[in-house]
């Protein structure tokens, strides 16, 4: 935003100074962008927008940095300058996606710091142990082994009051039937042994 509040204090000198067939150089290609945008709806970047349309004769030029442009080097050095002042001059109203990114970063550490206090989701939270904005897997049983969830004869008994007995009539937990149950014998060797750690 620096680049576009330069640009804006150029258009002002500009204007103050009745300047005409001026050229305004600027090595910030994000700015000049900004200032082309069509959906940027800030108020500061639509009045430079509606002053460059009254002075057509106003035209913004991109440079290559440090191309030995006087100017621009003079701009560089006191961008530097101004990066260590402690004294800020101006304040920006954050874009719309600013304002997404800075609350989805709150959210996710709020979430964070609930799902690392919570006394639920534990067996979950073995697997998971922080929030990750990734995209999981979706498919259904999965998801009911790593939350401890559905089928199991331990979470229906828990839930449901239901049986939850195994049929080798032990009690139906996850651990039991992944890594225990003599009748699933057969099909937990046909799985990854190193998953099942």
């Amino acid at each position: 935003m620096a680049e576009v509040f330069a640009l804006h204090k150029a258009i002002d000198y500009i204007l103050d100074h009745e300047l005409y067939d001026i050229e305004i150089v600027s090595d910030s290609r994000s700015a000049l962008m900004t200032v082309e945008s069509l959906s940027d709806s800030r108020e500061f970047i639509w009045k430079i927008k509606k002053r460059l349309k009254d002075r057509e004769d106003i035209k913004l030029m991109s440079v290559r940095a440090h191309k030995g442009e006087m100017g621009n080097e003079r701009a560089d050095l006191l961008a530097k300058e101004a990066s260590n002042r402690d004294l800020i001059d101006v304040q920006f109203i954050y874009s719309k996606v600013q304002i997404r990114n800075i609350n989805n970063k709150k959210l996710t550490e709020n979430w964070l710091c609930i799902w690392m206090q919570s006394k639920n989701g534990k067996r979950t939270r073995l697997i998971y142990p922080e929030i990750n904005m990734t995209r999981l897997s979706a498919k259904f049983y999965y998801n009911q082994i790593i939350t401890g969830h559905g089928i199991f004869g331990a979470f229906q008994n828990r839930m449901f009051g239901k049986d939850c007995k195994c049929q080798c009539g032990e009690d139906e937990t996850i651990k039991h039937v992944l890594m225990e149950c003599p009748v699933r014998a057969q099909q937990r060797d046909k799985l990854p042994q190193n998953r099942l750690v």
